[in-house]
């Protein structure tokens, strides 16, 4: 099995518990060497199909390779593609549920291009009264596809078949319907055309571009007839379309950075998406290939259970001895989604891990993706980094300290030892403001040097000595005010080594902070009481209720200080000026900004620089989410 990983000579790491230097590596799939179409060359992906295990990076067939190399996107058909002989393959269908049984081979003729094997309604010597009005032809393509142009035809038309003669038997009388689904009261059939006097063995049909799942060519005259073939001629972009990586084995479990693609929009991005998901494991198939063992439980009932033995010897067992596939939900995560830049949320440091792209657009709009590659380190940071904060509960806007740690674990090896990690001496922490100090860094309660890397609005980052051993605690206090209801402190650590590598702090419980700590709620998320959730405006303050801008250095301009919470991105936040009569004179002060505090001043002018005139005024502040707007509003007197 060969990977396709790159050694990243600029991280040069010495791994604890081992004097083997170790190198962060790097997995690219898309590349000119490492293309798509092989799946990342490891090991081949398992989709689980009701009662079969499908080895396909492409289910469905639905990935394009080669309109744009080195990119992936829907599968796209040509004006001139006959697409029909899907329906044999990926979940599709072509049936006649008005003849019976026995047409199954004829049927598929019509769509595999053999020019010999037709669909027939003819008498013969066994069915002399055959009927043939009626009778539908159902083409099933299982996902909706393309479909601009539709031709059906008798033998000894198009490919001539002398020793088949039968250019005149073709239908007199037919409908075409279509339907981008399957046929429901929600979703009825569409017709396409309606012909009573066809006198053309080779019928030509036009459909109006569009997504079609099922096609319905149903006679209408009973005159015996036959279609040799029925060629559906597709247009556009796949509706949908799922790409899996293999099953990538890192070779033993290992830290995984953020992840990396590109990828473009085909015509409006609004109609579009491609979509990411990630799971990760401790063995090598993500399916149980389960052995049905029969036996006797403590009452003397019969009882079955299942046993996983591998698919090997699944398929070497009597069929009637083995039991259901099914996903194996222990020693796999569920799938999680990820994005471009983000960390993996699924479960790790482990060995192996898969990941799925979902395409969605439309004929002509739809995504591409380029290059996919991420960075990981094997053996990973730590086993385990277990992450706190305390207290949970705190006011909104006030100022309050918070106290964090983070937990290391290490597994066990067989002799009794431990499986080698490298360990961390970075850690940066996610917030919604900035930190106005960070202090008491400790590890195992005894104080340790520490640098403070960066603050931020939205994270800040410290360094401190290699942490490696077993259990390890590291503690840390910090101060800040909370704006939002929920409010995460997440978390990842990092080996200076490799800084591309972080590894992500998990939320549990890693100390007992003492009287109010319950292990129960441990994690790293802080809320406000409920008297406070909803409010996008905290505590509004001016400097004073009487504006006099005479120039005397009293009073002259109006300073406001407010605190935005809740909202999760920037919203538009406006402080407006009216006069009694609830004209607007003025707009102090418009922005789209983000939680936290807001100060501006305001020199007691209009629109147009000239100082308004003495009197009584209202200002209005604006606040608007995406649920709802918030308004307050006070009064103002200008004197001179």
């Amino acid at each position: 099995m060969r990977h396709l990983f790159k050694t990243l000579a600029a991280t040069l790491l010495l791994f604890v518990g081992s004097g083997e230097a170790q190198r962060a590596q790097t997995f690219i799939i898309g590349s000119t060497s490492t293309p798509w179409r092989f799946g990342g060359s490891g090991i081949d992906p398992k989709v689980l199909n009701r009662t079969r295990v499908d080895t396909t990076n492409s289910p469905d067939n639905s990935i394009e390779y080669e309109r744009r190399p080195g990119w992936i996107s829907p599968l796209f058909f040509e004006e001139n593609e006959n697409i029909a002989a899907r329906v044999l393959s990926g979940g599709g269908s072509i049936t006649s549920p008005d003849v019976g049984r026995g047409f199954e081979e004829e049927l598929r003729g019509t769509v595999n291009g053999s020019p010999t094997v037709a669909f027939t309604r003819k008498p013969t010597a066994f069915e002399p009264d055959v009927n043939a009005r009626n009778v539908r032809v159902i083409l099933d393509f299982f996902t909706s596809v393309g479909v601009q142009r539709v031709r059906f035809y008798p033998r000894n038309t198009v490919v001539p078949t002398p020793t088949h003669p039968f250019q005149n038997d073709f239908l007199r009388a037919f409908e075409l319907w279509v339907n981008p689904e399957r046929t429901s009261l929600a979703s009825p059939d569409i017709l396409i055309v309606r012909n009573v006097e066809n006198e053309e063995p080779i019928v030509e049909i036009s459909v109006p571009p569009q997504y079609v799942r099922l096609l319905r060519l149903k006679s209408l005259a009973n005159v015996p007839f036959e279609i040799d073939e029925i060629e559906v001629y597709g247009t556009g972009y796949l509706q949908r379309a799922t790409y899996l990586t293999d099953i990538i084995d890192l070779g033993q479990r290992a830290t995984i950075g953020p992840v990396r693609w590109v990828e473009e929009a085909v015509g409006d991005e609004e109609f579009s998406s491609l979509s990411a998901r990630v799971r990760t494991g401790l063995d090598s198939t993500p399916i149980r290939y389960n052995r049905v063992e029969r036996g006797l439980d403590l009452n003397g009932n019969p009882s079955r259970s299942l046993i996983d033995i591998g698919p090997d010897a699944f398929y070497a067992l009597d069929p009637l001895e083995r039991g259901p596939l099914t996903q194996d939900d222990d020693n796999w995560s569920t799938w999680r989604p990820i994005a471009s830049g983000e960390l993996l949320t699924a479960p790790t440091p482990r060995r192996y891990v898969q990941f799925q792209f979902e395409f969605a657009g439309e004929l002509f709009r739809t995504r591409e993706m380029d290059q996919f590659e991420f960075d990981f380190l094997s053996p990973p940071i730590a086993d385990g980094l277990v992450g706190e904060v305390f207290p949970r509960l705190t006011q909104a806007e006030e100022p309050a300290t918070f106290r964090y740690a983070v937990l290391l674990e290490r597994e066990a090896d067989a002799e009794g030892g431990f499986l080698p990690i490298f360990g961390f001496d970075r850690l940066e922490v996610d917030t919604n403001v900035a930190t106005t100090d960070i202090r008491e860094v400790k590890l195992d309660g005894e104080l340790v040097e520490f640098e403070i890397d960066f603050v931020r609005e939205d994270a800040f980052g410290i360094s401190f000595p290699l942490i490696s051993h077993d259990q390890a605690l590291l503690e840390l206090t910090f101060d800040m005010p909370i704006f939002r209801f929920g409010t995460t402190f997440s978390g990842r650590a990092f080996n200076s080594n490799a800084p591309q590598v972080p590894q992500r702090i998990v939320g549990g419980n890693s100390i007992s902070f003492g009287p109010g700590d319950d292990d129960a709620l441990s994690g790293l998320s802080v809320s406000i009481p409920k008297p406070q959730i909803g409010k996008l405006v905290g505590e509004i303050r001016t400097n004073t209720r009487y504006l006099t801008p005479n120039g005397d250095g009293i009073n002259d301009a109006l300073s406001v200080f407010f605190n935005i919470l809740q909202i999760t991105e920037p919203a538009p936040v406006a402080f407006e000026v009216y006069n009694l009569s609830g004209e607007r004179l003025h707009t102090a002060f418009n922005d789209h900004l983000g939680i936290g505090p807001v100060e501006f001043a305001w020199d007691g002018k209009d629109n147009d620089g000239s100082a308004l005139a003495p009197g009584t005024y209202i200002w209005v502040l604006r606040v608007e989410s995406d649920a709802f707007e918030e308004v307050h509003s006070g009064t103002l007197a200008i004197a001179y």
